[in-house]
């Protein structure tokens, strides 16, 4: 078996991302570890702010019954900016449209005051075709 040997950025960012999968988590964990700044763009192009986001995972018109890391395809890091791709898969109703997704998410990291934080967010619509990506 072969195992990759990440930077100590590397790890930390990959750690981010496990978070951010961890849907349980996203109503605190979204204004804690992004940029002043961030933005994530939507699937229907729109962006919205960690605190929106946020507010919308903590609505009762979100119904997370699944959300899991199924890849990271791409991880860089340098000193102070970071990019990731990966694919989740997750399993929701909002507002009672029930929702089976297999989606790409891109992020851009920032690292302020020796802290990786999240800069930027985009979300695939839910149709990925994960074979694309080998």
């Amino acid at each position: 078996m072969h195992f990759r040997k990440l930077s100590s950025d590397s790890q930390q960012l990959e750690a981010l991302i496990q978070r951010f999968a961890d849907r349980s988590q996203n109503k605190t964990f979204l204004p804690a570890n992004t940029t002043n700044d961030f933005l994530a763009i939507r699937p229907s192009g729109n962006p919205i702010t960690a605190k929106g986001l946020a507010g919308m995972y903590d609505s009762d018109d979100l119904v997370i019954e699944l959300s899991e890391l199924v890849k990271i395809h791409r991880l860089e890091a340098n000193s102070d900016w970071g990019f990731t791709a990966f694919t989740l898969k997750e399993a929701f109703s909002y507002k009672g449209d029930l929702n089976n997704d297999l989606s790409t998410y891109s992020l851009i990291f920032k690292k302020i005051d020796g802290i990786w934080k999240i800069a930027w967010m985009q979300r695939s619509q839910g149709t990925t075709d994960i074979s694309t990506w080998d």
